[in-house]
């Protein structure tokens, strides 16, 4: 089973969302640094796990470097030419090993998987491992893939006990939706059977229904193949919050 496990965010300044975020009553922690891209974050996480990831460049010359990994988020961000906002999507799996034999054998390119891992501000060691994959010459970056190195009851656990996870002022906020925008819409009928993600027609795209959210598609020629728009849902009260090229609709 595959789940939304994060959506990456290229900002300026993550440590400055800390405040910006919990002004507008969205609770968002320091993360850490992850010392072999030259990156490091700060976090927003929810109930089911998911979260979103403020993410910035601490080290130029190492991130170039991570920037050559092919299908990586790095080289996304670096072929929109650095552009900050919605970046990718990762999926969470318990069976990366497995999956990189799957995503092969359809006529993917596959790197990975491969090991990480990151210090929390507190001094302890976040790791995991993740699967980039693609085609070449593709116009819509897949999600790209991982898998944590403990239990979700236990890292649920580890998030409510450090702090990093709580109910946020704004309310009991859950990711309900992710609007995409893309030049064409038949890629998406391969996330669906890749995934195992149920696909559903509306009037100007394709829906994707995973297990804790939906994946909405709709198509503009001119499009610039990217996250539009996430939506929030279980707000107290609805506000859409425009920040670095991104926007959240927050809805009740």
């Amino acid at each position: 089973m595959y789940k939304l496990d994060h959506i990456v965010h290229f900002v300026s300044k993550p440590e400055s969302f800390i405040k910006q975020m919990s002004d507008e009553g969205v609770l968002t922690v320091l993360g850490g640094k992850h010392e072999m891209w030259g990156t490091y974050n700060s976090l927003c996480y929810f109930d089911d796990l998911s979260y979103i990831e403020f993410i910035g460049l601490f080290d130029e010359e190492m991130f170039k470097q991570s920037a050559k990994e092919p299908f990586t988020l790095h080289e996304t961000y670096e072929n929109r030419h650095r552009k900050n906002g919605f970046t990718r999507i990762a999926l969470r799996t318990n069976s990366i090993e497995e999956d990189a034999i799957k995503l092969k054998e359809a006529g993917l390119t596959v790197y990975g998987p491969q090991s990480f891992s990151r210090k929390r501000p507190d001094g302890t060691i976040v790791s995991w491992k993740l699967l980039h994959f693609g085609i070449e010459g593709q116009n819509l970056d897949f999600p790209f893939l991982i898998e944590w190195n403990r239990e979700d009851r236990e890292r649920y656990d580890d998030l409510i006990n450090s702090g990093a996870l709580s109910e946020h002022p704004l309310g009991c906020l859950k990711i309900d939706s992710i609007v995409f925008e893309v030049t064409n819409l038949e890629p998406i009928k391969q996330w669906a059977n890749l995934f195992n993600f149920t696909l559903e027609t509306t009037d100007n795209g394709f829906l994707l229904v995973t297990p804790n959210c939906n994946l909405s598609f709709y198509s503009n020629t001119n499009s610039q193949n990217n996250i539009k728009e996430v939506i929030i849902s279980g707000a107290k009260q609805e506000k859409i919050i425009e920040i670095e090229n991104a926007k959240y609709s927050f809805i009740v």
